[in-house]
């Protein structure tokens, strides 16, 4: 499926509120050498998925990379590597287009444009902009139950359930309650907006003015379903789930709603500085966007020797 998505922001829900918004190695160190005896992957059809162990289990327990393992090191200039494993099982279409994207080279040089702290960090945007462009590749969220956003949970940001190519990882340490009030009340908001649009919509006074609030109102019914989804996800937490939310953090409130499917291993430090950083109003109210370029140098695939 092919999205071009008219000026709306591939987005994550913010937790606080109910706004709709579209090893580390050292410092300056490339990710192209080979690591150890890991293989790197320069083609997604190279991949012997029959030698890959299965990762059915998700990510709720403890999480390593073992032999045949599929991994990514997402290097951001002047900070470092994160190390993430992917999790085939769980999300295969999302894996297999991040894996063509990191071998293509399209996220090197891109940035991380939407930095909120004890959120998540987010980038992989074509122009750097949070928009998706026009020839984008879209496809749908994939829920797996056992895949949970918590703390450096890898995800796919999307515009009202179409997955592109943005990326987020979570940065929450805090633990999460894995309350569904945030969801309920979110999707009671977009309805709400939903109910406006129409009534703006059945007013206009011209075809453009009727397309216009037409078109942002079915945009938000699919931000409610979404809300749906992300209820029925809590109500699937285990209770081995809920106490590893309460004790590493994350953002439960984004389950069911988004793609997870990947979980870092290592360079967590990385992530916490990049975090870090100072941002400002992304021009839409919204302190997220960072004073000083957060560059993505690489992201490279490689299977674990």
């Amino acid at each position: 499926m092919k999205t071009n998505i008219k000026s709306s922001t591939l987005f994550c829900f913010a937790i606080s509120g109910v706004m709709l918004l579209s090893g580390c190695q050292q410092e300056g160190v490339s990710d192209s050498a080979p690591v150890g005896d890991d293989v790197l992957v320069t083609s997604y059809d190279e991949i012997d998925f029959s030698a890959v162990p299965s990762t059915a289990e998700g990510n709720g327990g403890e999480v390593a990379l073992n032999s045949g393992d599929l991994y990514a090191r997402i290097t951001i200039k002047d900070y470092g590597t994160m190390t993430v494993k992917l999790y085939n099982d769980a999300a295969p279409v999302g894996v297999k287009n991040f894996i063509e994207q990191a071998a293509s080279g399209y996220y090197d040089g891109k940035v991380m444009h939407r930095i909120i702290a004890d959120f998540m960090i987010q980038g992989g945007s074509a122009n750097g902009d949070g928009l998706s462009s026009a020839d984008e590749e879209g496809f749908d969220v994939e829920y797996c139950k056992e895949m949970r956003h918590f703390y450096g949970a890898l995800c796919y940001a999307n515009a009202a359930g179409v997955n592109g190519t943005q990326f987020y990882i979570v940065n929450n340490k805090n633990p999460d309650a894995c309350d569904a009030s945030i969801a309920e009340a979110n999707k009671q908001y977009y309805l709400q907006t939903v109910n406006q649009l129409k009534a703006y919509a059945e007013a206009a006074t011209s075809e453009d003015e009727r397309d216009y609030y037409e078109y942002y109102a079915a945009y938000y019914e699919n931000a409610a379903a979404s809300m749906d989804k992300v209820i029925s996800a809590l109500g699937d937490l285990t209770a081995e789930m809920k106490a590893k939310y309460a004790e590493v953090g994350g953002t439960s409130s984004l389950d069911g709603g988004y793609t997870v499917f990947g979980q870092m291993v290592d360079g967590f430090d990385v992530l916490d500085a990049v975090s870090a950083v100072e941002v400002r109003d992304n021009g839409n109210g919204e302190m997220s966007s960072p004073v000083e370029a957060v560059t993505i140098e690489s992201v490279k695939i490689y299977i674990k020797a």
